[in-house]
């Protein structure tokens, strides 16, 4: 084997690297209603797809191009989810409902560094209830339901992913190295 043909499966290989991560980027900015940023990697993502998919074709005989866009497309599946979830900041409302605790879960959330809101209620079967919602980064939804079940362990949650949010309190995001 020359090194014009490692060369050329090396290039497929890390086009489909980089086209997979435009994809998945491209993908939330359009679930996010970001339609000029997502047309735009949309761009990029053919023309990647095009270049990378031509080398491919043109020998499909050729084993290593097929293994190198093959495992490119996967290597760049997962480096993608990694840049959305390192880069991308979501914000998640979590909401809460706990008959007796709700107060005490809210007074606890807040000194742990969260915002809570509280609020009261009735439904069926509870004469009155108390629920609590915050809205946290998605990097701290365990944190907020762990605290919450430290007050009671039978608390209802539920998450919510926002696709925007305009003020409000926000514990300051620390980014820890792994």
């Amino acid at each position: 084997m020359d090194w014009a043909a490692i060369g050329l499966a090396i290039g497929i290989f890390m086009l489909r690297v980089v086209g997979n991560m435009i994809t998945t980027v491209r993908l939330v900015t359009l679930v996010r209603g970001q339609r000029l940023q997502s047309t735009v990697l949309a761009a990029f993502e053919a023309l990647i797809f095009a270049l990378a998919m031509g080398s491919v074709v043109t020998n499909l005989g050729n084993i290593l191009n097929l293994a190198s866009y093959s495992l490119g497309y996967a290597a760049g599946g997962y480096l993608g989810m990694v840049l959305e979830h390192r880069l991308i900041q979501r914000f998640v409302q979590v909401t809460m409902v706990s008959p007796q605790h709700a107060h005490q879960m809210a007074q606890t959330l807040r000194e742990a560094g969260f915002g809570a809101t509280e609020l009261w209620g009735q439904g069926a079967g509870w004469s009155g209830y108390g629920s609590l919602t915050t809205v946290v980064g998605h990097q701290d939804v365990r944190q907020v339901i762990k605290t919450a079940q430290k007050v009671d362990p039978d608390v209802f949650v539920t998450l919510e992913e926002l696709t925007g949010i305009t003020r409000g309190y926000f514990r300051r995001i620390v980014r820890h190295k792994r």
